[in-house]
């Protein structure tokens, strides 16, 4: 029996080394720490560290969060409800004119471009 989830993490981590390899990946610091949060062993916190030390780092600034909250109004308004953190997410890669790597369906909901090949 397949995993449907198993294979789009697979497929999603061979984009990543991708785009790390190129020099095309950043993260933010909501990622570093929902990944952080999410790690289950040692090993997996100490390859997440070096994935963090790999790419470059975008900063979140305080329109970030205004931008943010008005799009989450908006979708609320609406009747979608995302997580404060994928919006987050979603304004530092708009104002950076980023895409985002994701298997997170929220993304799709907010405006910003999604990455593919």
């Amino acid at each position: 029996m397949s995993n449907p989830s198993f294979f789009r993490r697979r497929v999603l981590g061979s984009q990543l080394a991708k785009l790390i390899e190129t020099d095309r990946a950043a993260i933010t610091g909501v990622v570093v720490a929902e990944l952080l949060q999410g790690s289950k062993t040692d090993k997996e916190r100490r390859t997440l560290e070096f994935v963090f030390a790999s790419v470059a780092y975008l900063n979140t600034e305080e329109q970030d969060w205004r931008d943010a909250g008005l799009t989450m109004r908006e979708l609320r308004q609406k009747g979608i409800t995302l997580p404060l953190s994928d919006a987050i997410i979603a304004m530092v890669a708009k104002r950076h004119e980023a895409t985002i790597l994701s298997i997170d369906k929220h993304f799709q909901q907010l405006p910003v471009a999604l990455y593919s090949d």
